[in-house]
């Protein structure tokens, strides 16, 4: 079956009905996270190791392997290029496989990034993301992007703290100071496979894996607010 068979029209209406494009647009985009419970069912699984497997062997040159966003100190795990053998063993001990820009090195994936450039035409950046059970790949931190996660399998935990600091960035700084957050009030979301869950440009968040997790992250970079 491809891609264009498995994905609707318009992904993000499936995701937000019954709610509309507008309502998300009034009420969160680029304003307040949002989240809902099985409305991503159809990428259930879509993230696999064969998915994973199939990516590595294009030899994509953006996989990563973090932990607290921390790389591996050896030359050959720091190339942007991995082996799935690599990839199945650091996941073994603890690090997040990652990758960047996902829909240059998979067809639905790229479908699904068209699909969210109809609805934004802004620029679309998937990101994979495999997190081993008690793990996290990154600490706090904010993007640029205006995220989207679809978890495909596993739970995972996601915190989430409003960036007061630096609530509306245009770059992304070497440090993002996140110890002059002065906001401790925190959002907590679990996410299991076939929810998802919105994340706004700036929003500070972390997230922890409770069971082996596996899901994508569809980032859209503002161009609407940072032009």
């Amino acid at each position: 079956m491809s891609s264009k068979q498995i994905f609707p029209v318009v992904i993000l209406e499936e995701l937000l009905s019954p709610h509309t494009l507008k309502d998300f647009w009034d009420l969160h985009l680029s304003r307040e996270p949002y989240a809902a419970p099985f409305k991503a069912q159809r990428f259930k699984n879509l993230i696999n190791w064969g998915l994973i497997e199939s990516i590595l062997a294009t030899q994509h040159g953006d996989c990563w392997l973090p932990q607290l966003g921390h790389l591996p100190h050896q030359k050959e795990l720091a190339t942007g290029r991995l082996t799935i053998n690599q990839a199945r063993e650091n996941f073994k001990q603890g690090r997040t496989v990652l990758v960047r820009h996902a829909e240059k090195a998979h067809s639905a994936l790229e479908e699904i990034a068209h699909n969210f450039f109809q609805v934004f035409h802004a620029p679309i950046d998937i990101q994979i993301y495999c997190t081993p059970a008690g793990q996290e790949g990154f600490n706090w931190h904010y993007d640029l992007e205006e995220v989207f996660v679809l978890q495909s399998s596993g739970e995972k935990e996601f915190f989430l703290r409003k960036n007061t600091f630096n609530p509306r960035p245009t770059f992304m700084p070497k440090d993002l100071e996140f110890e002059k957050e002065t906001n401790r009030t925190e959002i907590r979301c679990l996410l299991k496979e076939g929810d998802w869950l919105y994340i706004p440009s700036g929003y500070w968040h972390k997230a922890r894996a409770l069971t082996d997790s596996f899901h994508m992250s569809v980032g859209v970079m503002p161009t609407w607010r940072l032009s």
